[in-house]
C-alpha cells in the first residue's frame, strides 16, 4: 500500500490523472461514436510510440536537443532506484500537453476528437508511469507481462543502456533491433557517464 500511495500522490501523476479525468468526461459528453473510440486508441498509440522515441533519442542520443531532459535522465541512470528521479517535473508535462493540444487542434479542427486523443494519451501515460515505477521499486508485478517488462527495463539500466528503450511495451525495440543487449565488445560508452 505504501508504494501505491507514493505513486498516486506524486504531483506529476496527480496532474496526468486530472488530465485523464477531465478529458474522459469531455469525451463522454461529446461522444462521436467510432470517431471518439478511434481518438482514444490513437492517443494510446501516440504515447506508446513517443515513449520509445523520446527515451531512445532525446534521453540517450542527442543531449543538445533537450539538455534538461537528458540530464534528468542521466541522474535517473546514476540513481535508478531513487524515487526522486523516477518522474518528470510537472512543468515539462504541462508544456508537453499544451503543445500536443495545439498540434491536435491544428490537425483535426475538432474539439471532441482532440478530447478523445488526449484522454487516450493520458491513460497510456498513467500505464507507462506505473510500469516504470514498478520496475524501480521493490514491487513484484502480478502478471507475467509485468514481470517480463520489469526484467527488460532493468536490463536497460544494468546491462546495456543502448537496448530495451520500451518501458511499457517491446514492439519498437523488436522492430528497430534494440531488443537484445549487445556483447561488451560492441557497446558504445554509456551516454550518461561523466566526462
Amino acid at each position: 500500500m505504501r508504494f501505491h500511495r507514493e505513486f498516486f500522490f506524486n504531483p506529476m501523476i496527480l496532474l496526468i490523472a486530472a488530465i485523464f479525468a477531465v478529458h474522459s468526461v469531455l469525451t463522454i459528453l461529446a461522444w462521436q461514436g467510432w470517431l471518439s473510440l478511434a481518438g482514444l486508441l490513437a492517443g494510446m498509440l501516440i504515447y506508446a510510440v513517443m515513449e520509445y522515441l523520446v527515451h531512445r533519442f532525446l534521453m540517450h542520443r542527442f543531449p543538445r536537443v533537450a539538455p534538461k531532459i537528458f540530464e534528468g535522465h542521466a541522474m535517473h541512470h546514476r540513481h535508478p532506484n531513487d524515487v526522486k528521479y523516477l518522474f518528470s517535473g510537472v512543468p515539462y508535462d504541462i508544456a508537453a500537453y499544451a503543445v500536443f493540444y495545439l498540434i491536435l487542434l491544428a490537425l483535426t479542427r475538432d474539439f471532441p476528437l482532440t478530447f478523445a486523443v488526449v484522454a487516450g494519451t493520458s491513460l497510456y501515460q498513467l500505464y507507462y508511469q506505473w510500469m516504470h515505477y514498478a520496475a524501480h521499486r521493490p514491487i513484484k508485478p502480478i502478471t507475467p507481462w509485468g514481470r517480463w517488462m520489469k526484467k527488460k527495463h532493468l536490463l536497460h539500466h544494468f546491462m546495456d543502456e543502448q537496448s530495451w528503450y520500451g518501458v511499457s511495451h517491446p514492439v519498437l525495440d523488436v522492430l528497430l533491433g534494440t531488443d537484445n543487449p549487445r556483447p561488451k565488445s560492441e557497446k558504445r560508452q554509456s551516454s550518461h557517464q561523466p566526462g
